[in-house]
């Protein structure tokens, strides 16, 4: 009697066993698409010696799960990617990735020596920069306050100025730097989101930066070397009610206003919106860039988004690519289609056709920062800040990957491209603009209903 009770009991702890190695197996297979350039379950660094790393683990400068990645941008096939110091322990706010023995790691940049914390010269906390292909130069924004979102109750520390660095990449050299004034940057609220470039006569001029916590937008001025804001309440700051974002059942409250940046290839218009909400708005460059500007009244909503997002970029073909949040999701804005639908000039166009692009709902949690590289392909980081911000992350490589950063092929170039005029994006091998492109059942009703209505009142007047 005793042997016929435990095997069945032994028969269950087998099939068990089988069961969880089968799912553990399926868990490390998640997001083996190829497109998939980097893969991290948690961040370690290029150090000078072993002696480094234990001792930056030993004194606390090095907290491997306080590091995760939020920028990137990807210049001449290198990946560059910020570190925000949102809590303690972060060695590096500014690195480029590199490959060692088949693992990707983060390099300090441009070296170790320029991230020591409270040295005021050095970087204190990069949330995002912008590279021109055009000249490899590297725009820098140091917020200069670390510690925002410490889970362990340590208070945010003021350490330095807000300022920009102009660093050229080639030449291994500071072109230009910039201390922001504590009236444009005030240095107890201030936190420098994102960023964008603007050409003015084939020369990159002014840096348009979102104030994510200020609610401001912030304007820097190359050539001047001079600096001002605009604040606009109804545009910049959280929309009530919109600031949960769930994500897979799980919500992060978000209190945080004008978030992500982008800019028109013809560089006359910068998008923004907050990332406590779902609308986009436009603001003209040529009342942007000039301090005294009539902002208030030159500001216009372009539409809703599908969900709340992080980053955008704009493309040289005139699309705007942006998150979807709660759908794990990239959508785009045609704005040409637009245009000839609604029969109307750019001006005036409104956002109504949009095509999502990609879905993942295990391999796009929470995408971040999208950029072009010059090689027609859109890239975009991963990094499942949900769950970082929420402290459920998964550390142990059993749920996979925490931060991918995807490459993924569309046809298209960014803003910053000024090589030649834009020209239509060419077919890709699915026999679309894109790379698995679907587009939502409303935009095909929407295009549809446009066309049925245009023809009829094109007959009837």
């Amino acid at each position: 009697m005793v042997k016929d009770v435990h095997c069945p009991l032994l028969f269950v702890f087998l099939v068990a066993a089988v069961a969880l190695v089968t799912v553990h197996g399926q868990i490390q297979s998640i997001c083996t698409d190829s497109r998939i350039m980097h893969k991290f379950v948690t961040l370690d660094y290029d150090w000078p010696n072993d002696t480094a790393k234990d001792s930056s683990i030993a004194n606390e400068e090095y907290i491997v799960n306080n590091n995760i990645i939020s920028g990137m941008k990807v210049y001449d096939d290198n990946v560059y990617v910020t570190v925000p110091r949102w809590r303690r322990g972060v060695p590096s706010t500014l690195n480029k990735v590199i490959v060692r023995n088949g693992e990707s790691i983060l390099q300090p940049f441009p070296s170790w020596e320029v991230q020591k914390i409270g040295d005021c010269r050095a970087l204190q906390y990069v949330q995002s920069m912008e590279i021109d292909p055009n000249t490899g130069w590297m725009w820098i924004i140091d917020t200069g306050r670390i510690n925002f979102f410490a889970a362990d109750g340590t208070p945010t520390q003021n350490l330095c100025p807000a300022k920009i660095i102009v660093y050229d990449i080639k030449n291994s050299v500071e072109l230009t730097r910039y201390e922001f004034p504590n009236e444009v940057a005030e240095r107890e609220t201030t936190f420098l989101n994102d960023i964008v470039i603007q050409y003015v006569n084939d020369e990159s001029r002014y840096a348009y930066i979102s104030d994510a916590l200020a609610f401001r937008m912030v304007v820097y001025d190359r050539v001047l070397n001079t600096s001002h804001y605009f604040s606009h309440p109804a545009s910049m700051e959280p929309e009530p009610g919109n600031g949960n974002i769930t994500i897979l059942g799980e919500t992060l409250p978000v209190s945080a206003g004008i978030n992500g940046m982008a800019l028109s290839w013809d560089m006359k218009y910068v998008y923004y919106g907050p990332v406590s909400g779902y609308s986009l708005y436009r603001v003209p460059t040529s009342v942007a860039s000039q301090p005294g500007g009539n902002f208030a009244g030159s500001v216009r909503k372009v539409g809703n988004k599908p969900s709340q997002a992080a980053g955008m970029a704009y493309s040289k073909n005139d699309f705007l690519y942006f998150p979807a949040l709660g759908e794990n999701a990239i959508y785009r804005w045609d704005i040409k289609l637009d245009m000839t639908l609604q029969n109307t000039d750019i001006a005036n166009v409104e956002m109504k056709a949009l095509t999502r692009v990609l879905q993942d709902d295990q391999c796009m949690v929470f995408v971040d920062i999208l950029n072009f590289n010059n090689d027609g392909s859109l890239w975009f980081s991963v990094n499942k800040l949900n769950k970082f911000l929420l402290t459920s992350m998964d550390f142990t490589g059993n749920s996979g990957a925490n931060v991918l950063i995807w490459k993924v092929p569309i046809g298209d170039t960014g803003y910053l491209d000024r090589t030649a005029a834009p020209t239509e994006p060419p077919v890709t091998d699915d026999g679309s603009n894109g790379a698995d492109i679907t587009s939502s059942p409303g935009f095909i009703v929407y295009s549809f209903l446009t066309l049925v209505l245009s023809v009829f009142f094109s007959r009837q007047f």
